[in-house]
């Protein structure tokens, strides 16, 4: 497989985020809410730098560990700091651009079809429109984890019901981009998930970086974290921390589900008003830069 490219490194992705400031005003334009994942194609024809080679059996090492064990990259989302790790995994996310060398990364077909069966119900919320259940994909042995769920799953239903078009079919390609382990059983998987969304309105193109934590168990794959490079997943996260966890209120998915309607209703209706100012914004607007993507050649 060929990719095109304009210059060396690829595929831009060219970020047209207003300011916005509330995370449901994002519902006031459909089309500024796409921009930033549109891509342009340029004119010059080079092989993929990335070879993924998806092979038989495991090709890493299984946990001796129990996987409910807590290993010392977790940390429960009150602890965390979501600028911070923005920038820390954004960081992992530029290294895999700047590197223009070939290289080969190989993934278990175990550990391939999860992750591709995982992001398939990802999107089928666009679908659906319907708060997800995610819960086979993740191991919930701990608060920390249980946590990252429910905001994956947050941020995934509010994505869709933003929406005011009606999204018809998907098409996506999951680009495996490195994959580190990180302890015994467990590796880290940076990948971009690259969609078309088949709407009554036309299609519309895009892309998200994903770092994943996927630990080995006794059913197969599971996910322990999932962060996703949007500054509106950063909000959501503040959001949750602030009006619930710094509170030690309890947080559900119903609740949550409530809240984001209640955002998209109060949005539609102050929509003349003009842009609020919002505590869970990020100050630097992380994400509101512009990325490069790169593509990748698969052997199944």
């Amino acid at each position: 497989m060929k990719l095109k490219k304009n210059g060396f490194m690829g595929i831009m992705l060219a970020s047209a985020l207003m300011l916005t400031p509330t995370v449901m005003a994002f519902a006031d334009s459909d089309e500024a809410q796409e921009s930033e994942k549109l891509y342009m194609i340029g004119d010059v024809e080079t092989e993929a730098p990335v070879k993924v080679v998806i092979e038989e059996g495991n090709v890493g090492r299984k946990a001796e560990n129990s996987v409910a064990d807590k290993y010392a990259f977790e940390s429960d989302l009150l602890s965390e700091n979501p600028a911070t790790l923005f920038e820390e995994n954004s960081k992992k996310v530029s290294a895999a651009l700047n590197n223009l060398n070939r290289r080969t990364v190989t993934i278990d077909r175990a550990t391939y079809e999860f992750l591709t069966d995982f992001m398939d119900a990802y999107m089928n919320v666009y679908l659906t429109k319907a708060m997800p259940e995610f819960d086979q994909y993740y191991d919930l042995s701990s608060k920390a984890r249980q946590e990252s769920k429910l905001l994956v799953e947050s941020f995934a239903y509010q994505n869709a019901a933003v929406k005011s078009n009606k999204v018809e079919s998907i098409d996506s390609t999951l680009n495996i981009t490195e994959i580190i382990p990180i302890a015994d059983g467990v590796d880290e998987i940076l990948f971009y998930l690259e969609r078309t969304l088949h709407t009554n309105d036309g299609n519309e193109n895009g892309g998200t970086w994903f770092l994943a934590h996927v630990a080995d168990s006794e059913d197969g794959p599971k996910l322990l974290k999932l962060w996703i490079q949007d500054y509106i997943f950063e909000m959501l996260q503040n959001k949750i921390t602030r009006n619930y966890l710094s509170k030690g209120a309890k947080v559900s998915k119903d609740t949550l589900e409530q809240d984001i309607l209640n955002d998209i209703k109060a949005n539609s209706e102050n929509n003349s008003k003009g842009p609020a100012v919002s505590e869970d914004e990020p100050e630097d607007k992380a994400g509101d830069s512009v990325a490069i993507t790169i593509h990748y050649l698969q052997k199944r």
